[in-house]
């Protein structure tokens, strides 16, 4: 084991880590949670970028739910045949749907598909403070029976061990020889827990990246200005709460008490101090937008914003209600780390200069 290479956790402590590769994308991924949940086992799931793009709501709920989510490439590549530019491409692009699907900075730590790397790769990652976790392959995707899965893998289950699974299409037998082997690993006094834990009980730093998109400050031609009016407190933005409530914002709570906590959350945005700016969006008798944006330098930090409607002109609103805001201020950039992929494709065909770049800190 290098010092970017994990293969296993500390044979000291009492747990182990179940994990799985790919993200199945003609199936659902629900019967892999739901072996691992009947026996109070929480996974670590390396999922493709492209399923993270595909399903972000469900890798919300996974996350809601107490497993784990890490990164495995964007395009299922075989990262030991590629150039030094498609690696780090295919990082940047996996680490960006994460971070836009979950809304959460990204661990640094990833498993290669197929195992597919060499000795330069790991080099590479050590350049992002990368780890390279793999384990006991238990051969799952060849599609062997599940009781064939459970013989092979229950030796394996020891103090430390990191079994490598599949959530695919050709692991069908997994999620049943899952929920046997975790049964095992609590008849053998071993807690199944996520990857970051089993790492930090070997003390192995983790660590998180962010990302943002920043554009140039450019004063819009057109501004709806009248739409837009500050959020206070009080009736407008019990409205606003109601309204946004019902727009699928990834941000906002479910179930429940879902207004209450939403309503709070809003309001602490709207009692945000001098330097905070929080608008929304009207008309026709409802609201179709908010934004919410500090100002940190010469920057406008857009903290937060959502819409009712899904399609890009919606976001433009948005885009120009922070340029306008960003203007008043005399900010000559505006960064967000929402949106980061549609915002720069829109900067783009709006000839505005625009990059994504790592957040500092």
């Amino acid at each position: 084991m290098t010092a970017t290479r994990i293969v296993r956790g500390n044979p000291e402590a009492a747990h182990c880590a179940f994990t799985f590769d790919d993200g199945p994308i003609r199936v659902s991924i629900d019967p892999w949670l739901d072996a691992l949940e009947q026996g109070g086992a929480r996974g670590t799931f390396f999922l493709t970028g492209e399923w993270l793009d595909r399903y972000p709501e469900k890798a919300r709920e996974m996350l809601a739910r107490g497993h784990e989510i890490a990164t495995h490439t964007y395009h299922h590549r075989r990262m030991g045949e590629v150039s030094r530019a498609v690696f780090f491409e295919e990082m940047m692009l996996a680490e960006l749907a994460y971070q836009e699907a979950t809304g959460r900075p990204v661990p640094t730590f990833m498993r290669f598909p197929y195992a597919s790397f060499r000795e330069e790769n790991l080099g590479w990652l050590r350049e992002w403070d990368y780890y390279l976790v793999e384990g006991e392959d238990t051969v799952d995707w060849a599609g062997p029976p599940s009781a064939q899965l459970v013989e092979d893998a229950a030796p394996r289950l020891v103090r430390g061990s990191i079994l490598i699974f599949h959530a695919n299409e050709n692991a069908k037998e997994t999620p049943q020889a899952v929920r046997a082997l975790v049964r095992q690993a609590h008849a053998k006094g071993l807690a199944s827990v996520p990857v970051s834990e089993l790492l930090q009980a070997n003390g192995v730093p983790i660590r998180e990246r962010s990302w943002q998109v920043r554009f140039k400050a450019v004063p819009p031609s057109a501004f709806l200005g009248e739409q837009w009016k500050p959020v206070e407190e009080g009736e407008e933005l019990r409205k606003l709460a109601a309204d946004s409530l019902a727009w699928g914002n990834p941000k906002a709570p479910t179930g429940a008490g879902a207004y209450v906590e939403w309503l709070k959350a809003l309001s602490d945005g709207a009692r945000a101090d001098g330097a905070a700016r929080f608008a929304a969006r009207s008309f026709a008798g409802q609201h179709w937008a908010y934004a919410r944006a500090s100002i940190q330098g010469d920057t406008l930090v857009l903290e937060d914003f959502a819409t009712k409607e899904p399609h890009a002109d919606a976001l433009v609103y948005v885009l120009q209600w922070a340029a306008h805001e960003a203007a008043a201020a005399g900010c000559a950039w505006i960064s967000s780390g929402q949106d980061m992929r549609r915002i720069r494709k829109l900067c783009e065909q709006l000839d505005i200069e625009a990059e994504i770049v790592p957040q500092e800190g």
